[in-house]
């Protein structure tokens, strides 16, 4: 039986290698006539908010920027509170969310492809909301890297394989231009589809947009404050998210696996994340005998769970190595509350209390008229709101460190900042490195050569091995390219 198989095998073979000499053309032969030859829009943008690797939550949820922020602390290893990693790699938001959204950008503007992209929104509509989440995911890769590849990053088909690297400055100066444009560009008629995060509603997206300027020109305050105002006051004008929480931008976990909340699937395997020490410190108060005072930070319930020893909040000790660090009980530490770790549990991109402490600042500063105080208070108070816990907003601000004291109030503002970013750790780095507050002390036993907090991330080895040239200009212009080398807006 078997050789006669391999007899009819060997005809058939024969058979197609003399009938395939004669076929010059297939034609449409292996067309398939239910398959579309033209990229889906709204498969793409779809694709470039959710992909469960490079998406908008991995900008939020990435573990490692909760450790630089001292958010959180690991139990068992704890190499990341320590910087043990120096080169991060950032390759796959290139290939994939980047390359898609720039393919939205192409098929509306290509004569011959715009008429059948119209289909999922107007086409001015869906290039301007491409250009806004672009320019949101260079704002992340450039505050992280510094110089990053831009201008040429997203240029295969022109034939460029080996992309210069940016000086941050015009990095900056390149998304605040787009957003402003973007932004300028939108219209009602025609909302795009595919749009999981707005559901097409172009007015949020307008807002999203401009609240991105806003942080920007925040970051720059330091390097260029004429600039960052002018930017700053511009970005308000147009419009940015409401001040009542209703307009929180967030991304919307499911109940299911395949859309869940990473902090979920985390605690799955292993109970590794705890609260630092620095955070849950700041949050309460201790009275006599080590009570808690009734002015605790009333959202620090909802942040970490109560210890099983003793039902206290005791934040990990930040930054030990990990023989120190399991020489503790998890019994006896406060680990991320439940609530946060849920499988629906949101991740907040922005929030009112963000912009509410952000136009603070801005009026401290002198950017803008208002009143310093009066937004503080009202940004604790979203905060809180946010929470759920509002009500405990009287009793919290009666603490000395949280009432208002105009002689401390950058540091009130950008503490209170920070404590309302939780869980949105590069941010939180971000803001640190941009401001110095709050005073975070480096990890105990850290594993970087300088054993401070790292300032940026190293490059991924491709740039080195495939970029050479660009890479070593990038180098020789910005600093070494290690965990010590400081962003151009962190001056």
């Amino acid at each position: 039986m078997k050789k006669s198989i391999s007899k009819y095998i060997l005809i058939g073979v024969i058979a197609v290698g003399v009938t395939c000499c004669d076929i010059k053309d297939f034609g449409d032969t292996n067309v398939n006539p239910n398959q579309t030859t033209q990229a889906i829009p709204s498969a793409l943008l779809t694709n470039a908010l959710t992909d469960p690797d490079f998406g908008l939550k991995t900008t939020i949820d990435a573990t490692q920027g909760q450790h630089y922020a001292q958010y959180l602390a690991n139990s068992q290893y704890t190499s990341a509170d320590n910087y043990q990693t120096i080169i991060f790699d950032y390759g796959g938001y290139y290939r994939t969310v980047l390359m898609d959204l720039q393919q939205i950008i192409i098929v509306n503007s290509d004569e011959e492809t715009m008429v059948e992209a119209s289909r999922y929104g107007s086409n001015e509509n869906q290039i301007a909301v491409a250009q806004i989440l672009q320019s949101y995911y260079f704002n992340y890769l450039t505050d992280r890297w510094g110089d990053i590849p831009y201008s040429q990053a997203l240029a295969i088909a022109e034939g460029v394989r080996q992309p210069v690297f940016d000086p941050q400055a015009d990095v900056y100066a390149g998304i605040l231009s787009t957003l402003k444009t973007a932004q300028a560009n939108l219209s009602s008629t025609a909302p795009v589809l595919g749009d999981v995060l707005f559901d097409g509603d172009m007015d949020m997206w307008k807002k999203f947009a401009n609240t991105i300027r806003m942080r920007m020109a925040l970051r720059m305050s330091e390097v260029d404050p004429t600039t960052a105002a002018a930017e700053f006051i511009s970005a308000i004008n147009d419009g940015v998210i409401a001040l009542d929480n209703s307009e929180n931008i967030f991304f919307a976990n499911l109940p299911e696996a395949a859309f869940q909340n990473a902090w979920f699937a985390r605690f799955l395997t292993r109970r590794d994340y705890a609260v630092a020490n620095t955070l849950v410190d700041r949050m309460q108060t201790v009275g006599n005998g080590g009570v808690l005072n009734v002015a605790m930070d009333p959202r620090l319930p909802v942040f970490a769970d109560p210890t099983e020893n003793g039902g206290n909040y005791v934040g990990m000790p930040y930054g030990l190595s990990e023989a120190r660090s399991g020489a503790i009980p998890n019994t006896n530490k406060s680990f991320l509350a439940a609530g946060l770790r849920a499988q629906d549990a949101p991740n907040y991109l922005f929030t009112s209390a963000q912009v509410l402490f952000s136009m603070a600042e801005a009026v401290h500063r002198g950017w803008i008229s208002g009143d310093v105080e009066a937004l503080y208070n009202q940004g604790i108070q979203a905060s809180l709101n946010q929470y759920g816990v509002g009500s405990g907003y009287a009793q919290y601000i009666t603490n000395s460190w949280v009432k208002f004291d105009a002689s401390k109030a950058r540091e009130q503002i950008l503490t209170q900042k920070w404590i309302a970013n939780f869980l949105n750790g590069y941010e939180g780095w971000a803001e640190w490195r941009r401001t110095g507050f709050p005073t975070l002390k480096p990890a105990e036993d850290a594993l970087n050569a300088s054993g401070q907090i790292p300032v940026r991330q190293a490059y991924p080895l491709f740039e080195v091995n495939l970029n050479s040239t660009n890479y070593a200009a990038v180098v020789a212009r910005q600093g070494a390219d290690n965990l010590d080398t400081p962003v151009w807006w962190d001056k």
